[in-house]
């Protein structure tokens, strides 16, 4: 399976061509910016940093199973970015004067959530509710104030966000392969009845950074299903097995 090969090859270019952060500038939020977002950022940061023990620990039984170390690599690489979003995102905070926040009430429900998780595949589905919220988030947060270090931070992430969307989808598609129609069916169903409820408290818990970024709520809710429905889409086009094609080969080099 040489496309987690590839993955691997991603992640580690991309840890080596990150983005200049203006940090030296210091702190730059206005006391009416920080008002506003203070406590969306530190929500969001105390979510981004995840041990990832269990995903790790499903890849390599993945691994043990199908031969993919390199999958298990590359999902090493994966956590160790999701970190990082977490450690420049503490940064900002703490330049500002702005604390951290041990966890939150939402953090506190996906670790809960991905305590009762019992395979890969659920794992990755949690996951994904989360990163394609995130890339709507993060494009409001962008525009929520003048603040270069942010504006800088954010599009990092979003490149980085993508990305991880396109991987995860990607080994989705191949975890589902030879599905019947009505597995697939009940399995959609649950991601998007998922997905609605987080959309739904994301939106509400966030709604000042939503609202200061240019959106209504109605705005999120449709830009967040417009993300989801892009990122189903690639599964919706799997190949069935016997295909030459390789199961799952997402375009790495997109969005960047």
């Amino acid at each position: 399976m040489d496309d987690s090969r590839d993955w691997r090859i991603h992640f580690e270019r991309n840890a080596a061509s990150l983005l200049p952060i203006p940090w030296e500038i210091g702190p730059d939020l206005t006391d009416e910016e920080t008002a506003a977002i203070a406590a969306s950022v530190q929500e969001f940061q105390a979510g981004e940093y995840s041990e990832g023990r269990h995903l790790y620990r499903f890849a390599q039984d993945y691994a043990s199973r199908t031969g993919d170390y390199e999958y298990v690599r590359a999902i090493r690489l994966f956590i160790a970015e999701e970190q990082r979003h977490a450690l420049c995102l503490g940064r900002f905070l703490a330049i500002n004067g702005i604390p951290l926040l041990d966890t939150t009430f939402t953090d506190q429900v996906f670790r809960r959530l991905r305590n009762l998780i019992s395979s890969l595949e659920l794992s990755i589905a949690v996951l994904i509710t989360a990163e394609l919220i995130a890339k709507v988030y993060y494009r409001v947060l962008r525009r929520a104030t003048r603040s270069i270090v942010l504006r800088r931070l954010c599009d990092q992430i979003l490149g980085d966000e993508d990305a991880h969307v396109r991987f995860q989808c990607g080994h989705l598609q191949w975890l589902r392969t030879n599905r019947t129609p009505a597995a697939t069916i009940a399995t959609v169903a649950a991601q998007r009845f998922l997905f609605a409820g987080t959309v739904l408290l994301i939106g509400w818990s966030h709604r000042a950074v939503v609202r200061r970024g240019g959106l209504t709520l109605r705005g999120w809710w449709a830009q967040c299903w417009a993300e989801f429905d892009e990122a189903f889409g690639m599964l919706s086009r799997a190949p069935v097995v016997g295909d030459r094609a390789e199961p799952h080969r997402p375009a790495i080099g997109q969005g960047h």
